[in-house]
Formats: C-alpha cells, structure tokens, sequence
C-alpha cells in the first residue's frame, strides 16, 4: 500500500511529510428525518483493508464535526 505524503514549505524549504493519520467521512445510505446519515473516524489501513477507530478524544470529535460541515458545505 502506497503511503500518502505531502509537502510543506518551512523557512522557505520543501519538507516532505508523510500522513500518519487521517479522518474519515462515509455513509450507510440511510436517512433519519429525511437527512442522510454522514459518520466520521479515523482510520489506518492494515492488510489493504480499512480499520476505523473509535475518535474518544473531545478536541478530535471537534475537528471531525467541522470536517463534516466542510463536507456539507462543499455539496451544497
């Protein structure tokens, strides 16, 4: 599995970063009061698969909630 890296510039140098963790917006295509039902986690990829992690920090649940409403935003 290829791993996802990006560049930062620091003091005016590229510095090559590699993503250690990320979030993850996905949908079990059901609807509750006519809004579909959008989760977030984090993840890791063990053996090509998808494992999700329970977010239990409240500072990681913030950001995840802003990430949804980035999300929202974007198909709106």
């Amino acid at each position: 599995m290829e791993r996802l890296q990006f560049e930062k510039i620091e003091n005016n140098k590229k510095i090559l970063c590699e993503v250690i963790a990320t979030y993850h917006e996905y949908t079990d295509k059901k609807f509750t009061n006519n809004k579909l039902n959008i989760y977030y986690s984090l993840y890791k990829i063990v053996n090509n698969k998808i494992i999700l992690i329970d977010i239990k920090d409240n500072e990681d649940k913030k950001i995840g909630l802003e990430l949804i409403k980035e999300l929202i935003k974007e198909i709106n």
